[in-house]
């Protein structure tokens, strides 16, 4: 339950520090003192967005702090599971910075605005008036049904399998899509991959054939100065023989002169050089092909790739390798869809077949369900001043969906003689308004919520009408803690505590206080109530009358 209200610097709010108690607690004040001011500061803490600007002023931050009392069994999971520190007294906190920035705390850690929401969504359910549409969407009323009814597993399994399935199904229409698409463009990616394979690439392999074909083209040049390399070097009256014989004049003197020594050592390597020149133009020439078809087949050769890389503007051979492989991999892929596709198609019908039978189990369930919930809002509706009133549901059976495969609508009658009709055509603005709280009433256990807050439930009620939507607050609020914002003094007076809203002006604006009322003061303000700001000794005395039967 909410332990602690604090509110800094939020628009006709300065400063207030609020202790909130068990039971039901009523809140009244005049029309615009500030009553939905307070509604406001509460769903900032519980993480609504910000419009406008909310901070009194401008230049310093807005603060909202609450305090919530927490079962450490029921809670203690949730907090770990977030990765926050648990204290049985949470504090939760909203700050709007002066820039516009929100930033939200729980206890003292800096959280995202979906987990103080998924939190507080979990502990408080505000009830203003224009939530009393939500009667008329069918979700809405499942959910209240399946909480009636103990079905939240149920549904959530449901919920579960389903959102597993169309994960599965859009995945399949994906793969389908991409598979419808693939195959348009299979023909030409199948032609470029062959192409590129039949090339039989090779890295480097365009630099080596053309280094070749030069070669090939000038074979007869290359072969004739290889010969004449040879004969210059070995033949008669070639190098050779004259380094030989100049070898050999100069030995007989070499054997007593270390300097004639050293010029025969220069003379014998020259000759082992040449000698090896000699031999090494002789290898180059054998193996010089005079071979045009060769030439032919690099000119052809070297055109291929060439055009290859045009074609496909790559750099290099290493670039059209890479391309290459990948079309490679991309008609794989393209052939293989077929296969996944199969498997996609078993997955998503075997998912359909659970969530089918999912569903089934679930509207089976809430056929059984309907007619006693049903039956039970009728009899309190009976309570709340309504004696031949009359709810039903009319169901229908829909495409599974994250709710299942049930759509229902609520049906109402408020006189005997009349057959139920949609609640939207059958009933007016009191009569939706107490077929809300009979049915947040009814729910509320089953919800677990410990905090419910009518914002002006009771619009539309009056005397003894408003005297048993009274009397059923009270009764919710020995359960859990209610809090009623309300102008009827039949609700207020059936309060556990009494909060009065008041708005002030001074030299420095327009102030809103909120204060707990002692017994006396709330006789006053239920006379005032009843009567008006004149207040006479009939209301007062009628005030009291109405106090004692709480």
């Amino acid at each position: 339950m909410l332990t602690r209200l604090s509110i800094r610097n939020y628009l006709l709010i300065e400063e207030l520090d609020l202790d909130l108690r068990k039971g039901l607690t009523a809140i009244t004040g005049e029309t615009g003192s500030g009553k939905s001011i307070l509604l406001g500061a509460l769903g900032l803490a519980m993480g609504d967005r910000v419009d406008g600007q909310v901070a009194r002023d401008v230049k310093q931050k807005c603060v909202v702090e609450v305090e919530v009392s927490l079962k450490r069994a029921v809670w203690e999971a949730w907090f770990r599971g977030a990765e926050l520190p648990f204290e049985p007294n949470a504090i939760l906190r909203r700050q709007i910075e002066s820039g516009g920035r929100s930033r939200a705390f729980i206890n003292d850690t800096p959280v995202k605005l979906e987990q103080l929401r998924e939190l507080t969504g979990r502990l408080v359910h505000v009830h203003s008036q224009h939530q009393s549409l939500l009667l008329q969407n069918s979700a809405f009323q499942l959910e209240l049904l399946d909480h009636y009814s103990g079905l939240q597993g149920d549904a959530s399994a449901c919920r579960d399998l389903h959102a597993q399935w169309h994960t599965a199904y859009r995945a399949l229409e994906l793969l389908k899509a991409e598979e419808a698409t693939a195959q348009a463009e299979f023909d030409y990616v199948k032609f470029q991959s062959a192409e590129l394979d039949a090339a039989q690439l090779n890295d480097g392999e365009l630099a080596k054939a053309e280094q070749a074909l030069s070669r090939a083209e000038n074979a007869e040049g290359t072969l004739k100065a290889l010969r004449n390399v040879e004969a210059a070097v070995v033949e008669e009256g070639g190098a050779v023989g004259a380094v030989s014989m100049a070898r050999s004049q100069l030995q007989k003197l070499a054997h007593s002169d270390a300097e004639l020594r050293a010029l025969l050592l220069r003379l014998e390597s020259a000759r082992v050089e040449l000698q090896d020149i000699a031999d090494e133009a002789a290898r180059l020439a054998d193996h010089v092909q005079m071979d045009p078809a060769e030439a032919l087949r690099l000119s052809e050769r070297i055109d291929l790739i060439n055009r290859l890389l045009r074609k496909h503007r790559a750099q290099d051979e290493a670039a059209l390798i890479v391309l290459r492989d990948s079309l490679s991999e991309r008609c794989s892929s393209i052939n293989s869809m077929g296969d996944r596709i199969a498997v996609l198609e078993k997955e998503e019908q075997a998912l359909r077949s659970l969530l089918d039978k999912s569903a089934e189990k679930l509207s089976s369930a809430r056929r059984k369900a309907m007619p006693q919930f049903a039956g039970e809002v009728s009899v309190m509706l009976h309570e709340l001043g309504m004696p031949h009133a009359v709810f039903v549901f009319e169901h229908s059976v829909v495409e599974p969906g994250p709710m299942g495969a049930d759509r229902i609508r609520a049906c109402f009658s408020a006189n005997k003689d009349r057959a139920p009709e949609p609640l939207e055509r059958a009933a007016s603005g009191g009569e939706v308004s107490r077929v809300m709280l009979a049915l947040l009433a009814l729910s509320a256990d089953s919800i677990g919520l410990p905090t419910i807050v009518f914002d002006e439930i009771d619009t539309g009620v009056s005397g003894e009408t408003a005297d048993r939507v009274g009397t059923l607050m009270a009764r919710m609020g020995k359960q859990r803690q209610v809090v009623a914002i309300t102008h009827l003094p039949q609700i207020a007076s059936k309060a556990d505590e009494h909060l009065l809203v008041t708005k002030t002006m001074d030299d420095k604006g327009t102030h809103t206080h909120l204060r707990f009322l002692d017994e006396e003061e709330r006789v006053m303000a239920v006379a005032q109530m009843l009567s008006g700001r004149k207040t006479s000794a009939a209301a007062l005395e009628n005030a009291r009358v109405l106090l004692k039967r709480r």
